[in-house]
Formats: C-alpha cells, sequence, structure tokens
C-alpha cells in the first residue's frame, strides 16, 4: 500500500534545508505526488464527476492522430500509461499526480536561476497549497495534460537564451509543439517566446543564428502529422471549438474575471507564506522589489514573459474567438507562477525557520487525509453529475451478459450518455471501443463491417426510447434487448438501484 504521507519523512527533508535543497526538493516532489494519488483516491468513489477521465482512456486506446474534440496527445498519455499499469482508479490519480511532479521538478529548475536554497524549499512546499497544481488537475485532462510541457518548454527556452546550443533550440520547440498537441489553447506559449524573442535587447540577436529556426522546424515536425489529420478530416476539432462559443458578450465578461479568479488560486499560496511573517518585522507586505528585479537579467525578463503574456495573448484569443474564457484555462500559467509568489515573500523572511513551512504543510496534509473519507460521503450523498453512478458494476456485468449471450469478446458499446459508454473502455475486462457521441463520423476507428462482424451493444437506461431509436439506426438492427440491474453505491443519493435496456447487435 502506498504511503501518502509520512511527518518523519518531513524532518528528514527539513535536516537538509539550506544544505542539500536538491535531495530536499526531490523527497518534497515525491511526497506530493504520493499523497495527491492517496488523497484523490480516498476521496473519490468515481474518477470524476463530468466522465473525461475515461473519455481520455476511450479515445487513446483508438491512437488517432487527432479526435472530434480535442487534439491526442494527452489521451496517447493515458493509453501509454495503461500499457504499463493496471487499469485501476489509483494508478490513474497517480499519472494526475505524477504529471505535476514532472511539472514540479522542471519548474525547480527553472527557479535555481531565481531563488536561494531556502526559498527553492518553499516553492515546492506552497506548491501543495495551490489548486492550479492540486484539486483542479486531479481531473487528468486536456487542460492538465499542458502543465509539464508548458514547464519543461520554458526551462529549454531559458537554456537556450544562456547556452545558445541547437539541442536546446530544438527541444524548445518540440516541446512547445508537445503542448500544442495536449490542447491548442498552448499556441499562447509559442507566442510568448517568440515576443519575448522580439522585444528582448539580449535575446533579440539570436534571430541572426540558427537557433529560432531550428526550433520552429522542431515544432513543424511534431504538429505535422496531426495539421495532416486535420485537413483529411475536414478540421472538425476547429470546428468543435467555434461552436462552444456564446458571442462577444459573454466572452467580454468572462475576460473581466480571468485574471481575478487567477489571483484567487494564488491565494492560499500567499498564505501559506504568511506563516514567515512577524508583527512589524520591517519587511514589505509583498516584496514587489524582487519580482522588478527580475528586468534586470536575461533569464529574469524571460520569466516576465512567462508570466504576463500567456494571460494576455489568452484574453485577445478568447475575445477573437468569442469564447467564453474557463477559469480553468489559468492551470498552464501556475507551470511558472510558483516563483512569483514566493518572490513575493522577502527573501529574509524566508530564511526564517526553514522547517516551519514543512511542519505547515505536513499539518495541511495530515488533515486532508483525516476529512477525505467525508468528502468522499459527501460526493456521494449529494449524487452531482456521475460522482456516484457505479461505473465499474455496470461495464462488468453488462460484459458478462454479451459472454453469456455470444460467447464472444465485447469489441463495440455504444450509448447516449457519453461517460456511461466511455465507462466500458476503463472498467469493462475486453477493453472494447465506444461510439463516441453515438456518431461513427466521430469515431473513424469503429466501422460498419466492425459492427457487422464482431456485434456492439449499446446502454440505454431502461425507459429511453429515445436512446434505443438512435441505437438500432447507429448499429443496423437490434437482435436482442436485456434487462440489467445494479444496485446503487452503500451512501449514494438518488434511487436505489441503476436499471438499464442493454441492446445486443449480435455478430456474424
Amino acid at each position: 500500500m502506498i504511503a501518502p504521507f509520512s511527518f518523519g519523512a518531513v524532518r528528514s527533508a527539513a535536516t537538509a534545508v539550506g544544505q542539500r535543497p536538491g535531495r530536499t526538493v526531490a523527497v518534497l516532489i515525491v511526497l506530493f505526488v504520493l499523497f495527491w494519488t492517496a488523497y484523490s483516491s480516498i476521496s473519490r468513489y468515481n474518477l470524476d464527476v463530468h466522465g473525461d477521465m475515461v473519455e481520455n482512456y476511450a479515445w487513446g486506446i483508438a491512437w488517432q492522430l487527432g479526435y472530434y474534440k480535442h487534439p491526442p496527445l494527452f489521451s496517447w498519455i493515458v493509453a501509454a500509461w495503461f500499457e504499463v499499469f493496471p487499469r485501476k482508479q489509483i494508478f490513474y490519480h497517480l499519472l494526475a499526480s505524477a504529471s505535476v511532479g514532472v511539472t514540479l521538478a522542471a519548474l525547480w529548475r527553472i527557479s535555481l536561476r531565481f531563488l536561494d536554497a531556502n526559498q527553492q524549499i518553499l516553492l515546492l512546499a506552497s506548491a501543495f497549497f495551490l489548486p492550479c497544481l492540486t484539486f483542479l488537475v486531479a481531473n487528468y485532462n486536456a487542460t492538465s495534460a499542458m502543465l509539464p510541457f508548458w514547464a519543461v518548454t520554458f526551462l529549454f527556452y531559458i537554456r537556450t537564451l544562456e547556452r545558445r546550443r541547437a539541442l536546446d533550440a530544438v527541444l524548445t520547440g518540440a516541446f512547445a509543439a508537445l503542448a500544442i498537441l495536449a490542447k491548442y489553447q498552448s499556441i499562447v506559449l509559442p507566442l510568448t517566446l517568440a515576443t519575448h524573442l522580439l522585444l528582448d535587447r539580449e535575446a533579440r540577436p539570436l534571430l541572426k543564428s540558427s537557433l529560432p529556426w531550428l526550433a520552429g522546424l522542431a515544432g513543424m515536425v511534431v504538429l505535422a502529422p496531426h495539421v495532416a489529420w486535420m485537413v483529411r478530416m475536414n478540421f472538425p476539432t476547429l470546428r468543435y471549438a467555434a461552436d462552444q462559443g456564446n458571442g462577444f458578450i459573454d466572452s467580454l465578461a468572462s475576460s473581466a474575471t480571468f485574471v481575478p479568479i487567477m489571483v484567487l488560486y494564488a491565494l492560499p499560496a500567499v498564505a501559506f507564506l504568511g506563516v514567515f511573517r512577524r508583527p512589524g518585522d520591517g519587511m514589505p507586505l509583498f516584496a514587489f522589489g524582487q519580482i522588478a528585479a527580475l528586468r534586470a537579467t536575461l533569464a529574469g525578463r524571460a520569466l516576465l514573459a512567462a508570466l504576463a503574456l500567456p494571460i494576455i495573448f489568452t484574453i485577445l484569443l478568447g475575445l477573437l474567438a468569442e469564447g467564453e474564457l474557463s477559469s480553468l484555462w489559468t492551470i498552464p500559467f501556475f507551470a511558472v507562477m510558483p516563483v512569483a509568489i514566493v518572490l513575493l515573500l522577502p527573501r529574509p523572511a524566508a530564511r526564517r525557520a526553514p522547517t516551519l513551512g514543512l511542519l505547515v504543510m505536513g499539518l495541511y496534509c495530515a488533515t486532508l487525509l483525516v476529512i477525505a473519507p467525508f468528502i468522499r460521503g459527501e460526493t456521494l450523498e449529494r449524487a452531482r453529475s456521475n460522482s456516484e453512478v457505479p461505473f465499474s458494476a455496470i461495464s462488468r456485468e453488462a460484459q458478462q451478459i454479451w459472454r453469456n449471450e455470444t460467447g464472444r469478446r465485447l469489441a463495440v458499446v455504444a450509448g447516449t450518455e457519453p461517460a456511461l459508454a466511455n465507462a466500458f473502455a476503463f472498467y469493462a475486462p475486453d477493453r472494447p471501443h465506444v461510439i463516441q457521441a453515438m456518431s461513427l463520423e466521430n469515431t473513424p476507428w469503429v466501422t460498419p463491417e466492425m459492427i457487422a462482424r464482431d456485434g456492439a451493444m449499446a446502454i440505454c437506461e431502461a425507459e429511453d426510447t429515445d436512446c434505443a431509436t438512435r441505437s438500432a439506426a447507429l448499429l443496423g438492427r437490434i437482435d436482442k434487448t436485456v434487462p440489467l440491474t445494479v444496485a446503487a453505491v452503500p451512501g449514494a443519493g438518488g434511487s436505489s438501484e441503476w436499471t438499464f435496456a442493454l441492446l445486443l447487435r449480435l455478430p456474424e
């Protein structure tokens, strides 16, 4: 069993503060990954309430160059992860936490240029308090998947500025392209780097070298297969994105709250750093001078660009596309934001009682572990969205019915409830393909010939006649209908049982 937290480990880490910051950072990153894996596993019944995580997997196992909503990288990562790890929820939570762990490792490498040893430890400790690195990214999806690619891209960009090496430039371009393959919002990342390169007096001479062109070429090579897919499929992801907008007025209103929400997400870490202050300590409340001092160096100005420009570009692109800016779009900004948060604490205060921050962090983690079972119980009782749907039991029992009826592997599943249908890919042992949004156009890896050869099953709520009608049209015919009843999870709100109709298109 994973040991999610150990005060002994914290004490061990604390003794290394100021002596071996690298070792302390490594301990904190491992603790971060293990703790948030454990917390997510204990505090949740299902993976997430929206069904994103089972959808990720249902897409990924098809290994397409794109999907009708998003580019493919985050789904590939999920599929590849579960080629190594068992298809258990705890390992999905481990993936989400490990993704942030990679982000923190890159962030620490970036911070070496700006923070001393004590500040580096506080950087990692403060990450435990940032919702955009913890609670909000426990739902692994396209947005949270951007984090490590943003951090690593910026790390190699700074290395390119400092060392002027071709390999760093190539890696900068490649990782920026991978960030875009996670989610198109990441287009603001290369825009940010290009803008800094053009405007910074010390960076601008690089334009006369081969380095920017190597970075651009590497990015184009990485993106080329997906771009070719988009052209071949008539740009489904762009059409999907265009359909999400609600007009310029809604876009403008969401833009007005975008930055304040990001500030609110940063406040818990700012409050954590407040434990290092004393009344009348003679230091400013916020050390804005340390932020301003970043302008003195090339790396510092690059960091300032990475802090400000992605926000500006995201708002501008949102307004141009007339799309509503979700508060969750602030998540990738926290790939570098924690450095600025730590710099708000005066440097002398960061040296005060260096173990104090680790002890506060430990108390916070212990408290969360204590209340995690109660959060799980409250979530089940409230029955919000898919929080209490027994996806695993439904998928396994439905597959067993298919096996009993056909003696064959369950190959294809459909259903009008996306989360319920996609759950079969993750929870059913046969790992069937799922027809997305009841459309073969959205699911080109499932063909009518495959359905005829291997058969298919649609799952509908027992009284949902519209689902039955659409399923018959989608699958060609329905040969048999079998009822399925699954007991509700103990403690869950809502009905005492779940009833479905399984519509079977039998294989040839």
